[in-house]
């Protein structure tokens, strides 16, 4: 049973506000506009004191108090009927909850219609709510809870049968006092729910807390492969995660969504919306302290401000762009063109040219962009220059994502350029009065200048590793040397090159 809408009133900071769902759906917004508030309101709605925060009178939305209007309803909309559960919070948060079927009007629950009520109850999915506050046990107990669910029926069975054993038990017991004239003792029963006492009984628990990113991304996986668990919504916020982990992540989520499952996320990372599609991305913005939701035109306009393509960003007389991926490499590529600039081989510099040049993150968020069909809204050549990462975990990776960027955009091919090396650093050196340390072409350079100062009892910013290293140098010193065809060629040099005469052409 699919969850396609949730509307939320008087909630939090949504005082009216209805966001519908697709079988994968990606939430983006700024920090504070309230994406994880629509997780932690499905929680409550599905899992009401079970939530990880149960409602509370401070989640009253401040505009309703001031106005007087005392209620918080949470609705969810399935794909043939609708429940509203209503609190009250002037009677101590009292819940009143009321159903629609096929589009038609909300009817209270009572004694005459209870029963067809919790009959949809059971249809709707279970819902299981990860953030950074997890632990690791978080998934077994929700596996316990499923479990409990899928055996309702045979655990009602066995609940049965024990409330009709021990009744007729005690009825002899009662008739055997009367007949032996004793005064009978007084039973008192707690009705027990079985299926509460088993919940109980199987909690999990774990003597120490684990990463919340990890124990998401290692049940995702697990319930990726085996995907046993029928009519649930996964819902999470995916954060402290490497680049390698986030492509798991995504492989992960893409197939549970392949075996008919809902997921529900919160992306932090340009890398990871990269991977995601852009069907079902949902962008909550805040205007005028209320929050809206974007239409899917709007939504690749505000993708482009988030990944970096600002309209107030770009150069009012730029001729090209060059993409990069921050604020280092910006200094980098404007530090070499200088040094190009001083040593007569062009005749004019980047910026007076017209060259823009635009941070934008790593890989990841470059297939963002191409996702997103950014690319095209340049309105103007554009060019990459691209960390290979060559020597880590993230080099196929990256050689991937290049791929599809290439592929995408053939006629591009000469313009897309990886590092021959790890990353800009390993151009570098570090000189130090007349001695010259060269660095190893896949080597952490960053690590590598931090450990040394750390040994010298000196400070030294891993961030602004190249700018620090470049203060001394010269283009002579920069290690962009190969040979080719018996030949030696300036990798960044000549791509630097090509840069310039395409704009001198353009």
């Amino acid at each position: 049973m699919r969850l396609k809408a949730v509307e939320l009133h008087n909630f939090r900071g949504y005082r009216e506000f209805k966001l519908k769902f697709a079988p994968l759906t990606s939430l983006l917004g700024e920090g504070e506009v309230g994406k994880k508030t629509i997780l932690r309101a499905l929680d409550i709605f599905f899992n009401g004191s079970l939530a990880k925060r149960p409602l509370k009178l401070q989640d009253l939305n401040e505009k309703a108090l001031k106005a007087g209007d005392w209620e918080i309803a949470i609705t969810c909309y399935f794909e043939d009927f609708a429940v509203k559960k209503s609190f009250d919070l002037r009677q101590y948060l009292e819940e009143t909850d009321s159903f629609a079927e096929n589009g038609g009007d909300f009817q209270l629950v009572d004694d005459q219609n209870r029963g067809y009520y919790r009959s949809l109850l059971a249809r709707m999915p279970m819902y299981v709510f990860f953030d950074e506050e997890s632990s690791a046990s978080s998934p077994l107990n929700f596996v316990v809870r499923s479990a409990i669910r899928d055996k309702q029926a045979e655990i009602k069975e066995i609940q049965d049968y024990l409330d009709d054993r021990l009744g007729r038990n005690l009825s002899q017991l009662l008739a055997n006092y009367r007949d032996l004239g004793a005064p009978a003792p007084q039973f008192v029963f707690q009705n027990p729910d079985l299926a509460e006492m088993i919940k109980q009984q199987e909690k999990v628990s774990v003597t120490s807390r684990g990463k919340a990113g990890s124990v998401i991304l290692a049940f995702l996986l697990a319930q990726s492969e085996n995907a046993s668990i029928d009519n649930v919504v996964y819902a999470f916020e995916a954060s402290s995660l490497s680049a390698e982990e986030e492509a798991l992540l995504a492989q992960a989520v893409l197939k549970l969504v392949a075996k008919n499952k809902q997921v529900i996320l919160i992306p932090r990372t340009p890398h990871l919306m990269g991977l995601l599609p852009l069907e079902g991305t949902k962008i909550i913005k805040k205007v005028a302290g209320k929050q809206q939701l974007l239409s899917d035109n709007q939504v690749l306009a505000e993708a482009s401000s988030n990944l970096g393509l600002a309209p107030s960003q770009q150069a009012g007389r730029s001729r090209c762009v060059l993409l990069v991926e921050g604020q280092e490499d910006v200094r980098f590529v404007t530090k070499i063109n200088q040094w190009m600039y001083e040593a007569g081989m062009v005749d004019a510099t980047f910026a007076e040219k017209g060259l823009f040049i635009l941070p934008v993150g790593g890989c990841g968020s470059l297939l963002a962009w191409l996702n997103f069909d950014l690319f095209s809204k340049l309105n103007e050549p554009w060019f990459i220059l691209i960390d290979s990462d060559k020597g880590t975990p993230e080099a196929k990776q990256s050689q991937r994502h290049l791929h599809r960027i290439r592929a995408k955009y053939p006629e591009m091919q000469a313009h897309i350029h990886a590092t021959f090396k790890r990353e800009i650093e390993n151009y570098l050196v570090f000189k130090e009065g007349k001695k010259k340390l060269v660095f190893e072409p896949y080597e952490d350079v960053k690590q590598h200048m931090y450990d040394l100062m750390q040994k010298r009892h000196q400070s030294w910013s891993k961030d602004k590793t190249a700018s620090k290293l470049m203060e001394e140098m010269q283009l002579p010193d920069l290690q962009d040397y190969y040979q080719k065809d018996g030949q030696t060629h300036r990798e960044l040099v000549e791509y630097f090159l090509q840069i310039d005469h395409f704009i001198d052409k353009s």
